[in-house]
């Protein structure tokens, strides 16, 4: 081979290398992206702008919400200590008053002579004479009831005394030195005898021999509230002295 030709080839194949890579970078370096190409279009700002909206009213509705549970909190525990110390203050509601002053519909009566257990009693405020005496443990053989109006109701404090058959009613009350009352049996009693309860004068007293002529049963004293003049305030007075 000719060095001369070798040359040549080489020279040819150096320049056609170079033709080559040069028109290579010419045609594909990449052309520089167009500016308006980059910016985003208007729907895609749209859509940003709504979930950026969004974003924030989640934001404010968790801390509105979280604002309220906490003033929720506060106000329960506010009530809470507001509930204890009412408590502390006020203390334990008192207990009733012990049984001296538990029942106060009762009536104590102390119940003596021919009884089987003389003594003081408690009875409810609605008992009657027959009641105390069976409360006493009743009356003794010797008794002399029909000198004692049993059906008349209790008063606190009074003493029921059973006498015995054939005895007199005492004439002077014991321990006080003043003369006793007799005890006026309403079946029986005289005009004069009925005179001396208190506020019975002649009249009312007649009504009542009137009314006992037709009512010859007549042992309470609550039946003399059919008697003309008679009322419950007069009844209450000369309940004492009735048997």
């Amino acid at each position: 081979m000719n060095v001369s030709r070798w040359l040549a080839r080489r020279r040819m194949a150096a320049l056609t290398k170079a033709v080559y890579d040069s028109a290579l970078t010419e045609d594909d370096e990449p052309a520089e992206p167009s500016v308006a190409r980059l910016l985003p279009g208007g729907t895609t700002v749209a859509a940003l702008i709504i979930v950026v909206i969004l974003i924030a009213a989640v934001g404010v509705w968790r801390h509105a919400a979280a604002r309220e549970h906490s003033q929720a909190l506060a106000q329960s525990s506010s009530e809470r200590e507001e509930s204890e110390a009412t408590a502390v203050a006020t203390g334990p509601s008192p207990s009733a008053p012990p049984s001296a002053g538990e029942h106060a519909d009762d009536v104590v009566v102390y119940v003596s002579g021919a009884v089987a257990s003389p003594g003081v009693l408690t009875l409810p405020a609605s008992s009657r004479v027959i009641d105390a005496i069976t409360a006493a443990g009743g009356a003794t053989p010797e008794a002399d009831l029909e000198s004692i109006n049993l059906a008349r109701i209790l008063v606190d404090g009074e003493q029921i005394r059973v006498g015995v058959v054939g005895e007199s009613p005492p004439s002077a009350s014991a321990g006080t030195g003043t003369a006793a009352q007799a005890c006026v049996r309403l079946a029986s009693a005289t005009e004069t005898e009925l005179q001396t309860l208190p506020g019975i004068g002649p009249a009312l007293a007649q009504r009542i021999i009137s009314y006992r002529a037709t009512h010859p049963r007549l042992t309470s004293v609550e039946e003399l509230d059919d008697v003309p003049g008679i009322g419950p305030s007069l009844i209450e007075k000369i309940r004492p002295g009735v048997c």
